[in-house]
């Protein structure tokens, strides 16, 4: 498909999915890219423009999705477009939220759950260069709101084995009760790779180029009890892959000591903090 033709089909709105809000010359979202508080990306009401009200970029769709994906490969931002559907444009009618509206408090007041599909946290996730195929495995999708807010705010949503949600995106990190560990150990005998964060996890099996090792997931260094508990019933070899500062090192010891065969592997990301901050280098 020519660069004309893509302009013509696809709009930013189809890309970026539902707005935060409906303005008088179009519609405004966070922009992906960077944690964005007060949101000030602005796309056309036609949806063929866009512009980065705090820096000044603006552009077509296809400057949008280079933005996004953090790169000046026109062929690569094509690609990326050709593989949206523009048929399944998710919203019919903006959801509108006034000047006003704050949140003051941390309660969610909606939470609903579906498949990970929204574009602004795949660029999340191309920013923190994970690749798309293996978080959408262990991945979904949170549409969230405090206070009786009359729109929604999303996140990446990782469950926990208890049936909480991790929830995290360019400008939010938080999460749902109950809390606890995620474990995914249906590998046979695969080693097993006990992480603090889930990105990390998700960052370590990017750098793996596949999914070759059994997981756990802390999600807080406060669960490691309980990571403790159900590392103990495992045969196999266990890595541990925490994080480079105080609470990992606290953590780590706290595990190695009761587990003879566990070994320490963070040596191999150092002087990096963690899994992430290794693959973003």
């Amino acid at each position: 498909m020519t660069i004309k033709a893509i302009k013509e089909q696809y709009t930013c709105l189809n890309y970026l999915g539902q707005p935060l809000k409906k303005t008088a010359h179009g519609f405004l979202y966070r922009a992906p890219w960077r944690a964005d508080a007060h949101p000030s990306l602005s796309v056309t009401e036609n949806g063929r423009g866009w512009h980065d009200m705090a820096t000044g970029e603006h552009g077509s769709i296809i400057d949008l999705v280079m933005r996004c994906l953090g790169t000046n490969d026109v062929r690569r931002a094509c690609e990326e477009i050709e593989r949206q559907d523009p048929s399944s444009f998710p919203f019919s009618q903006p959801i509108i939220l006034s000047d006003g509206e704050k949140k003051k408090g941390t309660a969610f007041t909606k939470f609903d759950v579906v498949k990970l599909q929204s574009k602004g946290l795949f660029a999340y996730l191309y920013s923190r260069k994970v690749n798309i195929d293996i978080a959408k495995l262990f991945l979904k999708e949170a549409h969230y709101s405090f206070n009786d807010a009359p729109g929604y705010l999303y996140a990446l949503a990782y469950p926990n084995d208890k049936g909480g949600f991790e929830l995290r995106s360019s400008f939010y990190k938080g999460g749902t009760r109950p809390k606890g560990i995620t474990t995914h150990l249906c590998r046979g005998n695969a080693p097993t790779v006990v992480f603090e964060g889930f990105m990390d996890m998700l960052s370590f099996a990017t750098l793996c180029g596949d999914i070759k090792h059994n997981y756990v997931v802390l999600n807080s260094i406060v669960n490691k009890e309980a990571a403790l508990g159900v590392l103990k019933t495992l045969q196999n070899q266990i890595y541990l892959c925490l994080d480079n500062d105080e609470g990992g090192d606290e953590t780590t010891a706290f595990l190695h000591n009761a587990l003879y065969r566990a070994e320490d592997i963070r040596n191999r990301f150092a002087p990096c903090k963690d899994v992430n901050d290794y693959l973003c280098i």
